[in-house]
C-alpha cells in the first residue's frame, strides 16, 4: 500500500511504504487528508495489520523545504514522460527502446527535446535519418518531465495520481 505524503502546502513530497507511515503517525508529524481513510488506517494499526485498499494520503504538519531537483533524461523518465508509447506509431508497450529524433551521428543530443520512446519496427524504419526523410512525425513534441506539477513519482502510481487531482478538486470546491 503507497502512501503518498503532501507538504504543508499540498505540494506532494513522496511516496512511502505503510511502516514509514506509521512512523510519521507514533511521531505525530502527519495528519490523513481524509477522515474515512484515518479509520481504516487507525483500526489496522490496533489489528497491528495494515491493507488498506483505497489510496492513502496524508499531509505534513510542518512545511518542509524541499530543494528544487533537476531530472534526467534517463531512459525510465522517457518511459515515464511517454507513457510507454511509442511517439511515432501510438503503439502501447513495455518493450520500447529510445530513439534520438535527430540522430546522434548527425550531431543530435541525448536531451528532453531529442529523446522519445519508440517501438523497435519505427526504430528501425527510421534508422539514422530525419524525420522528413522517412515520411514520419511524432505524435507529441518531447518536452522535459514537469517536476512542479505533482512530482514525476505520481506517473508511477496512477491511483494515487487520480486521489490526490480527486483531493485537489474537492479542496477547491470546498475553498470557493
Amino acid at each position: 500500500m503507497p502512501v503518498l505524503v503532501l507538504n504543508a502546502s499540498l505540494q506532494p513530497l513522496s511516496v512511502i511504504p505503510e511502516r514509514r507511515l506509521v512512523v510519521l503517525l507514533s511521531k505525530q508529524k502527519v495528519a490523513f487528508v481524509d477522515d474515512s481513510v484515518r479509520q481504516v488506517i487507525e483500526d489496522g494499526i490496533r489489528a497491528r495489520q495494515l491493507n488498506a485498499e483505497e489510496p492513502v494520503i496524508v499531509q505534513l504538519l510542518a512545511n518542509v523545504r524541499v530543494p528544487r531537483m533537476i531530472l534526467r533524461p534517463t531512459r525510465a523518465n522517457i518511459m515515464l514522460r511517454d507513457e510507454d508509447t511509442c511517439q511515432y506509431c501510438g503503439k502501447h508497450s513495455r518493450e520500447l527502446t529510445l530513439d534520438h529524433v535527430i540522430p546522434r551521428s548527425r550531431g543530435g543530443q541525448s536531451t528532453w527535446e531529442n529523446l522519445v520512446a519508440c517501438c523497435r519496427a519505427c526504430n528501425g524504419r527510421k534508422g539514422n535519418r530525419y524525420l522528413k526523410d522517412v515520411g514520419m512525425h511524432l505524435l507529441k513534441q518531447p518536452k522535459p518531465l514537469d517536476h512542479e506539477y505533482a512530482g514525476f513519482f505520481l506517473l508511477r502510481y496512477p491511483r494515487l495520481r487520480e486521489a490526490y487531482e480527486t483531493f485537489l478538486t474537492s479542496a477547491q470546491v470546498k475553498s470557493a
